[in-house]
């Protein structure tokens, strides 16, 4: 495990996202608990199940005019990742799927899970795998719940038709707007094809292109393409107005910023159900909301 720990480190901002992630799921065991539901988690970036929190352990200093170090600077954060938080929620799933790309990641999930039942960990890209995987949730008596945590534009618009097309499940998606997506979009719109068809996965459609930049032909008929200004808020528009027609409630964008303030990444919660509207839109309403959409 210790190998594991320091292979894997994330920002302290990332204790924001699994912590609203673990709230959610408490509030969801708690509102099933009484049904008689098959509760289905699906995790699919699942990463590690601990990691460190970057910029701590630093190298302590030894305090002026004494023999001694402050510990303090010393000690190294870990935080559990939503696999582990998952798997150890009040009142939580019967059934837990675990998507991940990286083998050394998806053997610790493995060993951690080997005394669980109804734990199904697998190795590869989880857009394909949770396409296939949810015509089996449209059974009447299963709910739950899939975490998309993308490293990147990776999460497909089809697999969230795939999963809105159940009918039972409800997501919670981490949409990486300034972190990712944003950066793909480059300011002279000469974008490498295979990143343009990546934002066109992502989004579901190339209306993106739209948004993000404008063209013009100047004086010698020469086309000037150039990147718009609120491209981000605009994106931002377009994935929401987009989730709303596929599912029924879509809770208002949560905003994650790192230690300088700076926006990341929104939390976005959708689902059938007005109930887990009204958990999600006051679980996520404890930190920075953006305004109506």
């Amino acid at each position: 495990m210790k190998k594991d720990h320091r292979e894997n480190t994330v920002g302290p901002w990332a204790a924001a996202k699994l912590d609203a992630l673990e709230s959610y799921l408490k509030f969801y065991g708690t509102a099933l608990n009484k049904q008689s539901f098959t509760r289905v988690y699906i995790d699919a970036f699942a990463g590690a199940c601990i990691t460190k929190v970057r910029g701590t352990g630093t190298a302590a200093e030894p305090l002026p005019f004494f023999d001694e170090t402050d510990d303090t600077q010393a000690q190294e954060e870990f935080i559990f990742g939503s696999p582990v938080r998952a798997l150890n929620v009040p009142n939580g799933f019967h059934r837990h799927y675990f998507f991940d790309l990286d083998e050394t990641r998806a053997e610790t999930l493995r060993t951690v899970t080997e005394k669980r039942s109804g734990v199904t960990v697998q190795v590869g890209d989880c857009n394909p795998l949770i396409r296939n995987l949810a015509p089996s949730l449209k059974a009447p008596n299963i709910r739950g719940v899939a975490f998309l945590d993308p490293y990147g534009a990776h999460l497909e618009w089809a697999t969230l038709e795939a999963l809105a097309d159940t009918g039972t499940m409800e997501v919670v998606i981490n949409f990486p707007l300034a972190m990712a997506i944003n950066r793909l979009i480059t300011r002279s719109g000469d974008l490498p094809e295979c990143w343009a068809n990546q934002l066109t996965a992502c989004f579901g459609t190339d209306e993106w292109r739209t948004i993000a930049y404008s063209r013009e032909v100047d004086l010698f008929g020469t086309e000037i393409t150039t990147k718009n200004g609120d491209v981000a808020e605009r994106l931002l528009n377009l994935y929401v107005s987009r989730l709303k027609k596929l599912f029924p409630f879509v809770a208002k964008p949560h905003l994650i910023r790192n230690t300088r303030n700076a926006p990341l990444y929104y939390l976005i919660w959708a689902g059938p159900n007005k109930l887990g509207l009204k958990g999600a839109d006051y679980i996520l309403r404890q930190g920075e909301r953006v305004g109506k959409r």
